[in-house]
């Protein structure tokens, strides 16, 4: 899918993303915002193979409401790891 594509399922699903975080919020995710929510269903659709075409609503709802808080977890403890890129340039690092 398109960059476009994904911000219209983005839009179209504002409402299903909003009651996720909400719920996260109960369970005790006092931090995780809607933009977070919204970026670890797309990691977790980039591992699915099985997206059938053309992707329709109620199957993107249903993979939403699917998502857990142990997807979350995850997916931030990953971002974590990723962290800024030390070392994509040449050079030195300045320690003093």
């Amino acid at each position: 899918m398109t960059k476009e594509q994904w911000g219209y399922w983005k839009l179209k699903l504002e409402p299903v993303i909003e009651s996720k975080a909400e719920e996260w919020h109960i369970l005790g995710y006092d931090r995780v915002t809607e933009k977070e929510v919204w970026e670890c269903f797309l990691t977790k659709l980039e591992k699915n193979k099985e997206r059938p075409e053309p992707v329709r609503s109620h199957w993107m709802v249903a993979e939403l409401f699917h998502l857990k808080a142990n997807d979350y977890m995850t997916w931030l403890t990953i971002e974590a790891y990723k962290g800024p890129e030390w070392f994509e340039n040449e050079e030195p690092i300045d320690f003093s």
